[in-house]
This record gives C-alpha cells, structure tokens and sequence, in this order.
C-alpha cells in the first residue's frame, strides 16, 4: 500500500537549508506553503533553524513518527542517508539526488548499494532521480516535491518518468483553469513503480483520470493488467518520449522488421485501454474535460455558437476527428425556432446570434439535452460588449447543473472577461481558448467511451489441433523450420493454404500444373528477389528445368513444389513474439510492397472477432480491398477468420517467435484467402 506515501503524517527532509537556491530548501518550503496538514523535519547538522522550523541534526532525532523522508545530498552519500532512515522506521524515502543508474557505471553501483540499505530495514524507496510526490486533497495538501507551480486542487492525477513531463502536465492544467489530485514523478523508478502508481490511482475514489508521461516499461504484462481494470472507470491517457527509436533487437522477418519500439507502444496500448496522444497539449486537454464531464454515449454532437465562424471552425474540426453533426429532431427545431429570435439559425450548429440572452442559452442547453439525438453539447462563444455575458456565463452554469450530456465550452475572449470565464470553470465545464481545442478534447472523450467497449469484448475462437502442431514444431529444429513443416503447422489450424509439397533430392513431387518451385532458405527472405521462385511451370519438363537450374545457383539448399493459386490482392499477416509482452500481429498489405510501403497494423493477441475488423481497416490501402472504381470487393470476412485463426496459433504456440504470411492471397467476395508463402521461426 503506498497511503503512508501520498497520505504521510511526517516529512523529514535531508539536505535541508536555509540557501533558497537548494533543493532541500524548496521542498521545505513546499510543504510549509501549502498548509501540509502533518509534521515537517528539516535535517541539517549545522543550522538549527530553516524556514522558522526547528531543524534536527539527524534523523534520528527527530521527535515524530516520519512516513517520508525526502533525501537531497550529494549521491555518494545516499546509501548511508537510507541506512540511517531505515533505522528511524522511516517508510519510504524519496530521493531528489541524480547521479544513479541513468548515469551508468559507478551510478549504478551507488544505486544497487541505496536499494540494499532499504531492502534490509524494509524502506520503500521511491526515485532515485524524480521530482517527488504532491497530495491536493485538503485533508493532506503534501508538497513533497521541487517544482514550482502551485497546489491548485483538480480530478486529473499524473505520473510522469520525468519531471519536466509531469510539470509541463500540471502546469498546463492549471492555465486551463483545473488542478490535479495526486502528483507522481518517480524517476528512475528502482522500487517503487508505474505499476504500484497506478493501483493505487485507480482505487482512489476523486482521480477520474489518470495522465502518464512515459519512457520506458518495465513490467509490460503487469500493465496491461492494471490499466484494463483501471480503464473500465477512469480514462489513462499518456504520451511516449522516444518514438522514433528503432526496435533493439536485429529480426530477420518482415514482421520483425516493421515493429518498432513505437509501434509496439501503439500496441500495448491499444490492448491495455490506454488513450495515446502524440501530442502533449491534446492530452492535457482532453484529461481535463475527461475529469469534468461524463462520457458521452456516443459520437453525436450539438453544437451552440452566437457568432458563426467559430462555430465552422468546431464543425470542420468535429468531423476530422470522428464526431457526427447530430441531426436534430423535428420538435427540438420547432422549439428552438418559436424560442429564439427570427434571425437565429436552429439547424445544427445552432447559431443564437450575438445578441443571445441567458434565456436563449439556456432553452437551447434543455432543448438539445433532451433530444436524443444529441449525445454532446458544444458551446463556442464570443463575448460581446454588447450583452451581459456574465449573465450567459451563469446561464450555461446553471443549466449544467441539470444537464445529463458531457458540455465543453471554447470562449474566445480577453482578459476584461476573465470573470466571465471563471463563472463557467467553477461549474465544473472546461473551457478552451480555440474551438479546435474543444473540439479535439470532446473527441478523445467519444474515443474514450469506444476503448470501455473495447475492453469488453472477449477473445474469439477460432479452433485448431494444437497438439498437432506441436509435434511438428518439436520435431524441428530452432531457427526458421522448413517450409513443408510450416505449411502442416497451418493446416493444423485449418489455415487455407496452397497444398505444398518438399523436394527429396533429385525426386520432385506430382503436383497439379501450374506449379510452382521455391527455394527452402532461412538466409533468403526475398525469394523472388533472388530468383528462388519460378511460376506458371505448365508440366513436369518445366518442372525439371527449373529445378536444374535453381539448384545450381543455390547449391545445398532445400526446395518445395506449390500448386500455382491464382492472382488476387496479396496482404501479410505476422507474428513477432517480443519479451516480456508475448505475441504481436500485423497485417497489412503484401507481397513485394510489405517494406517498400510500410501499410501495416499492429495487435496484440489475442484478438477479438472486433479487433481482427480493426486491423484489416487500419491500413491506407484498405479501399483495395474494400473494391470500387472497377476494383470487385474482396472476402474481408475470411480475411477477418485468419486473423483469429493466426491469433489462436500465436497464443497457443509460444514456441513460434516470429512468423511470416507472405504473400496471403485474398480472393473477391465469397472466394476466400490462400497462404501462398510461411516462414516461421522457432526458438
């Protein structure tokens, strides 16, 4: 449990000074500032008052029970800080100092040798390297912590790897007019981590969203698990530094190639309910409307303007982003236009002219929140000299209060109606100086609601013989195994596939004709790049030939004959078992245009029947597929089957770790889908 952590009853800080450029003095002050309801110790062998609080030499000292004691010294000197906090009963530490394993070396060193001294007097340590923690519940009001923004109270509770992350978050919270309720920046994260974070976020009743800067994870399953249980109820909404690092590991599949690191954030969390934005301002707005308001119910919105361009502005944003124009129903038009004056526009957007009242404002906010249509308001505003806005302000705030629909508000306005504006916030609507914000924020919510759905679709099964498939893995050896076993191992799991047959020696197979001869090769990943593929043989002459003159040019290696399927649109599916995480999918377009055009998407298994539709329709080349302009419509519902079936294969065969489907040809409608090419590496 980490109560005594956010909730403690004493802080003692080492390092504590009366110099105000110091960390130690700034954490002090941070904590006599904003009221913390508990006892402060300031430690410091040389000065016997800091801030008018008496200061104690060592810990020990200390007359009080100490939950945290917050350590700022010189590194080398920590390890023996947590030794002597230990002896205290201290029960965590969280440690400001840098210098530790992100240093590497001797910092790492110095950071196995604190880790040791807390593990032996059973001391939490929280850090090394972090910013530390912040409580704005009244009832604790805990600043321990360096940073400078103020301790405004709010629904959103961070945790941020880096403190600059997180302080940017709370920051931008606060110009937009909201707060947090639990700051978490812990650094490098060597005891306690993002994982215990989050529990303890999502089991506490006021953070009704969580927003996570994050640079690594250490724990992948272990996430997952927490953030599902937590997304059922609360959105988690993060953003990833490092995006364009490749992938560490060298892989030798297409599969393997086209994963990398930020791909397969995408996928965790896409599987784990978490909300990914590439930017942080998006972020910051949307967790600050998804801890005000209710999640809509779905895509639907109303909008109110009293001046048209912004109003445009929001439509045009709106639909960029997946929203719907609500289409009113006749007696909410009928009601708006008897209530507003005649030169109002009662379609949606609702445009109640610059003149509106509070009473215009107000029939609108009931009209739309009835209409069942309707499953979000919109309000983009002026503020008109002309008008009492803060009447309008009250107006909306008043009809919030009554309000069963999520309202987000864009006023565009200047300081001179900052009164105006605060009257909105404190009714618990957020509110955006541009309609693009608004618009954007209101979207993550319906994106929101649509991950809660997500969460509850159950894994689909697709049936196979996985103790056939088994056999055959065991009987091969590790590395790529040879293309024969793959295409027996598909068969298993009644994957359509073209019948194949290996080359014993000089013997080649009857097949029907055409046929196709392939080289067996786990050091040839393009086959045909290298002449290892020779099609349309119409007879066993050809056959013969061809055999003869690509054993030449690939002397020692294994060959298979294939049945020659007919032409279709060739897409890739794959697996690529990562560790710690298990197996990801991808699918995307195939054949020669996999690498050269990067049209994948990424899962990981297992999937939902919804996910295998997810993934074919990602992709930009998902109109080829969809058919049109002359193009016939191809079988998306058996693609979606061998999805599952693929799926299934990863989850129930761990041994595989990386698996190419290239090219699988996909048929018109009602046709199927034909594996043409397996490679399938075992480890």
């Amino acid at each position: 449990m980490l109560d005594s952590l956010f909730r403690p009853r004493g802080v003692a800080v080492m390092g504590a000074s009366n110099n105000p450029l110091s960390i130690g003095h700034i954490v002090v002050k941070n904590l006599k500032t904003y009221g913390f309801k508990g006892e402060i110790y300031p430690i410091n062998p040389k000065q016997t008052e800091i801030l008018g609080l008496k200061a104690y030499p060592t810990i020990q000292d200390v007359p009080g029970p100490v939950d945290i004691c917050c350590i700022a010294v010189k590194s080398v000197l920590v390890p023996q800080m947590v030794d002597e906090c230990g002896k205290k009963g201290v029960k965590f530490v969280i440690i400001h100092t840098a210098g530790f394993r992100e240093m590497g070396g001797e910092g790492a060193k110095l950071e196995d040798a604190l880790l040791e001294a807390a593990r032996k007097h059973g001391v939490r340590v929280y850090g090394p390297n972090c910013q530390g923690i912040m409580n704005s519940d009244p009832d604790v009001s805990v600043y321990a912590n360096f940073t400078f923004t103020p301790l405004n109270q709010g629904k959103v509770s961070i945790i941020g790897q880096s403190g600059g992350c997180a302080e940017m978050i709370n920051l931008n919270l606060r110009n937009m007019g909201s707060g947090f309720r639990i700051y978490a920046s812990h650094g490098n994260a060597s005891d306690v981590n993002t994982n215990e974070i989050l529990e303890y976020l999502g089991n506490d009743p006021e953070t009704h969203a969580i927003m996570m800067h994050i640079e690594s994870m250490k724990d992948t399953p272990g996430f997952i698990e927490r953030c599902r249980k937590i997304a059922r109820d609360k959105s988690i909404l993060a953003i990833r530094t490092g995006r364009t690092q490749a992938a560490a590991t060298a892989v030798s599949s297409h599969t393997g190639s086209l994963i990398q690191q930020d791909s397969l954030t995408d996928a965790v969390f896409e599987r784990a309910g978490v909300m990914r934005f590439q930017i942080a301002e998006e972020m910051i707005a949307a967790g600050y409307a998804l801890s005000t308001q209710p999640v809509p119910s779905g895509p639907n919105v109303g909008i109110i303007a009293n001046a048209g361009g912004p109003g445009i502005i929001a439509i045009d944003e709106c639909i960029l982003n997946g929203l719907q124009l609500a289409k009113f129903s006749d007696e909410t038009k009928k009601k708006l236009r008897d209530g507003l004056i005649p030169e109002a526009y009662v379609d949606n957007p609702v445009d109640v002219a610059a003149t509106a009242t509070p009473e215009h404002f107000a029939l609108t906010l009931d009209l739309l929140n009835k209409d069942p249509n309707v499953d979000s308001i919109l309000i983009t505003m002026v503020t008109p000299p002309f008008v009492d806005c803060e009447g309008l302000a009250k107006s909306i705030s008043e009809a919030s209060g009554k309000l069963t629909k999520p309202i987000i508000v864009s006023v565009l306005t200047n300081e001179n109606w900052a009164g105006t504006v605060e009257i909105i916030r404190k009714a618990g609507i957020p509110v955006y100086n541009f309609p693009e914000t608004a618009s954007r924020a209101l979207a993550a919510m319906v994106r929101y609601g649509n991950i809660r759905k997500r969460l509850e679709e159950p894994p689909a099964q697709a049936g196979g013989d996985k103790a056939r498939a088994g056999k055959i893995l065991s009987a091969s050896k590790a590395g790529f195994i040879p293309q024969a076993a793959a295409f027996d191992i598909l068969a298993a799991y009644n994957i359509p596939a073209a019948h194949t047959l290996p080359v014993a020696g000089a013997n080649l197979p009857e097949v029907p004709f055409p046929a196709v001869l392939k080289v067996d090769s786990e050091k040839i990943v393009h086959k045909s790049d290298e002449g290892g593929v020779a099609l349309n043989l119409g007879d066993q002459e050809a056959l013969q030939k061809a055999f003869k003159d690509m054993s030449g040019r690939f002397p020692g290696a294994n060959f298979v004959v294939q049945e020659q399927c007919p032409a279709g649109t060739e897409v890739i599916i794959g697996i690529k078992r990562e560790e710690g995480i298990g197996p990801v999918m991808m699918f995307g377009l195939g054949g020669v245009y996999v690498e050269m055009l990067k049209d994948v998407s990424f899962r990981l298994a297992p999937l939902s029947e919804a996910d295998a539709s997810r993934m074919v329709r990602e992709i930009r080349s998902f109109p080829l597929l969809e058919g049109g302009r002359g193009l016939e419509p191809s079988d998306i519902t058996a693609l979606e089957k061998l999805l599952i079936k693929v799926s299934q294969m990863a989850q129930e065969l761990p041994e595989i770790i990386e698996m190419d489907l290239n090219p699988v040809i996909v048929y018109p409608e009602g046709k199927g889908v034909k594996v043409v090419d397996a490679r399938i590496k075992k480890q």
